[in-house]
C-alpha cells in the first residue's frame, strides 16, 4: 500500500483501528508495527512493535505525537473491536471490597497495640483479607484467634485447617523478623 505523504496530515481522517498494521514516518524515522491505541483528543498514537533488544518475548511501545507524523500507510486493517459492556455492579463490588481492605489496614495501624502486633496483622492481611481486631487479639476468618504475645503457640481456633494456615503465616512472619534483625 502506498504511504500517504502530507506534512500536515490529519490522522483523525486516516482510518485505522486498534490492531491494524501500519507504517509511518515521524521526525525522519520509519516505524512499523501494530496500532495499540490512538487518542484522538490528545493526538497520541501508540504503536506496538518487535523489541529493539531482539528478545522475542519483549515488545516495544512507541508513543508518537500525531502532529509529528509525516507519512502513514495502513498495511493490514482489522475490523473495529466491539467493546463488551461494563458491569458497573461488579465494579462497585470491587470498589467496596478494596475500600474495606484499606479501612482494615488503617484500623490496624491505628489500633492501640504493640508495633509487633500491627506488623503481624499487616502480614496476615496480605494473605487473608478477613482479619480484624478484638481488643488486643487478632481474629482471622472469624474463627482463629491470635493472643499476645502473638507467637505460633498463641494461635487458637475451632477449624484445624484454618489454624494450621494461620500458624504457618505467624511462624513465617517471626522467622523473617528474626532473620532481618540478624542481618541488620
Amino acid at each position: 500500500m502506498k504511504m500517504a505523504d502530507n506534512k500536515n496530515m490529519d490522522l483523525t481522517k486516516t482510518f485505522f483501528t486498534v490492531g491494524s498494521q501500519i507504517k509511518c514516518r515521524f521526525q525522519g524515522d520509519d516505524v512499523e508495527g501494530q496500532v495499540a491505541a490512538f487518542n484522538h483528543s490528545d493526538r497520541i498514537l501508540m504503536i506496538r512493535s518487535p523489541s529493539s533488544c531482539g528478545k522475542p518475548t519483549n515488545t516495544d511501545f512507541i508513543l508518537i505525537n500525531a502532529d509529528c507524523v509525516e507519512k502513514i500507510s495502513v498495511e493490514d486493517r482489522v475490523p473495529p473491536e466491539t467493546l463488551k459492556p461494563v458491569d458497573f455492579h461488579k465494579l462497585e463490588k470491587r470498589r467496596q471490597k478494596l475500600a474495606a481492605i484499606k479501612k482494615s489496614r488503617i484500623r490496624a495501624l491505628s489500633a492501640a497495640v504493640l508495633p509487633e502486633a500491627r506488623k503481624l496483622f499487616l502480614t496476615i492481611i496480605k494473605t487473608i483479607e478477613e482479619v480484624a481486631w478484638d481488643g488486643d487479639n487478632i481474629v482471622v476468618l472469624n474463627e482463629v484467634r491470635i493472643s499476645p504475645p502473638y507467637k505460633v503457640e498463641d494461635v487458637t481456633g475451632e477449624k484445624e485447617a484454618s489454624v494450621i494456615l494461620v500458624k504457618k503465616i505467624v511462624d513465617k512472619h517471626w522467622k523473617e523478623i528474626a532473620s532481618n534483625s540478624v542481618t541488620t
